[in-house]
């Protein structure tokens, strides 16, 4: 277990030093947040009431609906996209070979290879509630947060059998340079 452990912190710590060799890209995606969150703020008060008779059951706030909507769906883009970008990555630098013929478990593998993705998916939702709860005013208080993350899990479960079914495909069919499609 613990060597497990170690192993999916190298993966993590691989994406990371990844991830943040590229400043710009990296900080421009909390720009990104941020012009997300005052775009929708401000179109929830060009709306105004129209349509909020068919948020009553949620309480009635389009921007609270669409904040925590454009939230989570961070989670279901990683639990189809990180596997398989992953894979193709590795690919791509001919470091998939090489991690597979180590002693490292596929599951292992498979889990720790989009484990960053989900850690920074995770902070990225904490900076889009944050910042509706404290700059834009979102009262959180009535949400049923240990029934919504029961959702969240399931749905990224879910998700996640169509990223890896994606990354399969990416596996098994590799292009060539020659532009065939062959067998990995």
């Amino acid at each position: 277990m613990v060597l497990f452990i170690e192993k999916a912190l190298a993966f993590v710590w691989k994406d990371f030093v990844n991830e943040t060799s590229y400043k710009f890209a990296f900080f421009m995606q909390f720009f990104g947040i941020l012009i997300t969150t005052v775009t929708f703020f401000y179109l929830s008060k060009l709306l105004g009431e129209v349509g909020i008779s068919y948020l009553k059951p949620y309480g009635g706030d389009y921007f609270s609906f669409v904040l925590i909507g454009v939230a989570l769906f961070t989670y279901l883009k990683v639990s189809m996209d990180s596997l398989s970008n992953s894979i193709r990555e590795g690919q791509m630098l001919g470091t998939l070979e090489a991690l597979l013929v180590t002693q490292t478990e596929i599951p292992a593998i498979i889990l720790s290879s989009s484990l960053y993705s989900f850690i920074f998916a995770s902070f990225k939702v904490a900076v889009y509630l944050l910042l509706g709860a404290f700059v834009f005013g979102v009262n959180m208080g009535n949400a049923n947060l240990p029934g919504a993350f029961l959702i969240l899990l399931l749905t990224i479960i879910s998700f996640s059998s169509f990223g890896i079914i994606s990354a399969s495909f990416v596996m098994v069919l590799k292009k060539r340079r020659s532009g065939k499609l062959a067998a990995y």
